[in-house]
This record gives C-alpha cells, sequence and structure tokens, in this order.
C-alpha cells in the first residue's frame, strides 16, 4: 500500500461536501485529522468589508473580474503583518489546497456560493495576476467532473478533473462514497486556447492514482497509474504530440521539484494507519530512460516537503503532539528538531531554506533553523485556515468561511521573507 503523501484533498472534501476523499500524493495528513479539519473548515470565522469589483456568484469563465484588498484584515491573519492580500467576490472560497505561484501568476480553484435551488456548486479554475489583480477563470471541461490539481508554466496551465464512480467500477460493493475514480488531465494556453486531452486514465481506480502534475522548468511531469497495477512517471513539453513515459515502478508516490532536482518519494503506511515509512529517490531526467536513485528515509504522519536538500517532516502519527524534524539528503548531518511542539499536525512548506510554516489543529506557525528551539504562531487554530503555500521567499496563506457566512469575503494573503 502506497503512501507517498497523503492528501490534502481530504480537507477539501469536508470543505465541498461532495465527495469523499482518500491518500494521494499532495502533502497532507492522515484519515483522522481530514475529519477534524473538515469540521474546522465547515466553522464559521471573522473578516472585514466587502472585496472585489465584481460581487455576483456568476460562474461564466468569461467574467471579468478583478480582486481588491480587504480591510480591516481578519484577526487570524493580523500577526502575519502581511504584505497585501487580495479579497474574494461575496460568497466565493479559495479551495482548501491552497494557491500554486508561477511568476506573477497565483492559480487556485474558485468555489461559488451553493446554489439555493439544487444546494450544489461547480468550480473554476482562477489564474490571477498578482501585479493587476484582473483574474482569467475557467470553466470545467466537463461538466459533473470535479476539479483537481491546477499548475502553471511557460504560459500553461495544466489541470485534472475527475469523476468519483460507484465501487462496482473498482471491483468493490456499490457505494456512493466508494474510493473509485476515473480522470483526465489538460493543458491549455493560458491567454489562448481550447483545453486538450493529454492523458486520461486507463481504467478506474483509487484516487490516489490521480495525477498530481508539476512545472518543470518548460515542461510538466506527472505519475499515473498504468495497466497491470504499475504507475508512470510521466513527462509533456508544449508542443509535443503527447506524453513520454520516464520512468515504470510497482507504486505510485509524491513528487518534488527541488532546484531543477526532481524527487520521488513513495512509501507504506504503518499497520495503525498511523504513520508511513518512506523513500526518497532522486529521479535523473537526462538520460535517455529516468534513474531513480535512493538518496533518503523516514518515517512519520501528515504531510512533509523537500527544499535546498532538505526534508521537512512530522516523525509521529499525526494526531500526537511533537516537533518537526529535518533531514538533510545524503545524510551530511543528523536530523534535527525545530520550532516548539504542535498538536494535531496536517502539513508544512517551506518558505525561504531556512524558514518553515506550519498548519495543525494549533494553527499556522512559522520556525526557522537557525532559531530551532523557537517558534511564531501568526494564527491560534485551524478554524478557516486552507492549506498555506510557500514560494521563492513568499508565503500565501488563505482564510475562509463558511458559505452560510458568505456576507464576508474569503481573503489570500502574502508576506515575503529574507531567506
Amino acid at each position: 500500500m502506497n503512501d507517498g503523501g497523503v492528501p490534502l484533498d481530504g480537507i477539501v472534501a469536508g470543505h465541498r461536501g461532495r465527495r469523499d476523499q482518500h491518500r494521494d500524493r499532495q502533502r497532507g495528513f492522515t484519515l483522522p485529522l481530514l475529519c477534524a479539519a473538515a469540521a474546522l473548515l465547515a466553522s464559521g470565522c471573522e473578516s472585514g468589508s466587502a472585496a472585489a469589483q465584481d460581487t455576483a456568484a456568476s460562474s461564466s469563465a468569461r467574467t471579468t473580474l478583478t480582486l481588491m484588498p480587504v480591510s480591516p484584515l481578519p484577526k487570524a491573519l493580523k500577526k502575519l503583518r502581511p504584505d497585501g492580500n487580495l479579497g474574494m467576490p461575496r460568497g466565493w472560497n479559495i479551495d482548501g489546497s491552497g494557491v500554486v505561484r508561477s511568476g506573477k501568476r497565483l492559480v487556485f480553484l474558485a468555489v461559488p456560493p451553493a446554489s439555493a435551488s439544487t444546494g450544489t456548486s461547480t468550480e473554476e479554475t482562477w489564474v490571477v495576476d498578482t501585479g493587476t489583480a484582473r483574474v482569467r477563470r475557467f470553466a470545467q471541461v466537463t461538466a459533473g467532473w470535479s476539479p483537481g490539481t491546477a499548475v502553471l508554466g511557460g504560459g500553461w496551465l495544466l489541470r485534472v478533473e475527475s469523476r468519483q464512480l460507484d465501487g462496482t467500477a473498482c471491483g468493490d460493493k456499490a457505494s456512493q462514497t466508494s474510493d473509485c475514480y476515473s480522470w483526465r488531465l489538460y493543458g491549455q494556453q493560458v491567454t489562448s486556447g481550447r483545453p486538450r486531452l493529454l492523458a486520461q486514465s486507463a481504467h478506474a481506480g483509487h484516487q490516489s492514482l490521480v495525477p498530481h502534475p508539476l512545472a518543470d522548468g518548460g515542461s510538466f511531469v506527472w505519475e499515473q497509474g498504468l495497466t497491470g497495477g504499475k504507475a508512470g512517471l510521466m513527462r509533456w513539453t508544449p508542443g509535443a504530440a503527447g506524453p513520454a513515459r520516464l520512468l515504470t515502478r510497482s507504486t505510485t508516490g509524491q513528487l518534488d521539484l527541488d532546484g531543477g532536482t526532481l524527487y520521488l518519494t513513495e512509501g507504506k503506511l504503518s499497520a495503525d494507519g498511523g504513520t508511513s515509512s518512506r523513500t526518497t529517490y532522486r529521479v535523473g531526467l537526462r538520460q535517455r530512460s529516468a534513474v531513480a536513485e535512493r538518496v533518503a528515509a523516514f518515517t512519520g504522519g501528515g504531510g512533509f516537503a523537500i527544499h535546498g536538500g532538505r526534508i521537512a517532516y512530522f516523525p509521529r502519527p499525526a494526531d500526537e503532539t511533537g516537533r518537526i524534524r529535518v533531514l538533510t539528503i545524503g545524510g551530511r548531518s543528523a536530523p534535527v528538531d525545530v520550532g516548539k511542539a504542535v498538536n494535531g499536525f496536517y502539513t508544512l512548506d517551506w518558505i525561504t531554506p531556512n524558514r518553515l510554516v506550519t498548519w495543525s489543529v494549533s494553527g499556522y506557525a512559522l520556525d526557522d533553523l537557525r532559531h530551532p528551539a523557537a517558534s511564531a504562531v501568526f494564527s491560534p487554530d485551524a478554524v478557516g485556515l486552507g492549506v498555506p503555500r510557500g514560494s521563492d521567499g513568499t508565503l500565501y496563506v488563505a482564510y475562509q468561511f463558511a458559505p452560510s457566512r458568505g456576507v464576508k469575503p474569503t481573503v489570500l494573503a502574502w508576506r515575503n521573507f529574507a531567506s
């Protein structure tokens, strides 16, 4: 059983209230915490004034939209002292999986207010220019399918859509909450062009087999399930006829890009499901076929992140209390514990080579490897928070509200840090 990472999507599932998510390759946490996070994200929060020039809850991808800053800031973000923020239109939320940055653009899933007549909502993929705050909106390619991972690179947008199937499609008993999915991966230019189908599931399978592409310079990489129970490491470069398979593995894992180096982490859950024994491989892509070299091994619960040749992770079951641990790939130095103990760990991300942001039941906190015994908590609990993301020295956080309290805007805030 693979557990290279544990799902962020589980939190999103509770927030959307639509589908039951299971282990996948994004950074995340174990099942007991998914339930807790879902309950937290369904709770109400506080904030400031209306935030967007266009507050209509239109799902039209052609609607022009420019986001505006929020003032005053929600109390949960004041200690962060953000350098800037943007508010969502009234009633709209940022999907709990957070934002991804590429240059001056941010991409995320936007969740509109639920329809009063049906109680459902249709997510969109939004690309925001941080210089102008203008939004490009992309509706779902296939009606009835759920949008998933979206990533930007080289002026191209790759996004995944999936559909939950009855358990019988995967050889299980009939169930509306079965871990059984089919998926499609589309690519399109951000400024023009129609979506192009790049890959799709060969057969229905567990959600852990739904791809999570990453931008790798001028190309994109992802893992996907193959026939015969195998997994393929794929790469696609815009202009190519289709993706190329670089590597075949017996299981899927989590991909991380660190300074141009691709890492693949595979894992196996413990018998009680509390921790996962993980092995990290450095994947060489210059050869005609990729080569995976084992470079690290660690055991822990919840999410993990690779940056600057280091792996940060939680060495205990995610529902326990403990400190974050950082190991150096290649074992050039002994692992070190950083920050204060956190309770109910979810996930973390690197902001700079020395700074980390952690997310747990205890809220958001900043850790610094140069001061390993300290920890700066800037939000005291997890209510209303989404997954924090670090990118090139900038931390992005989303503070969101229950749909029933949509009179106050969801806020995307960021802070720039020196190394």
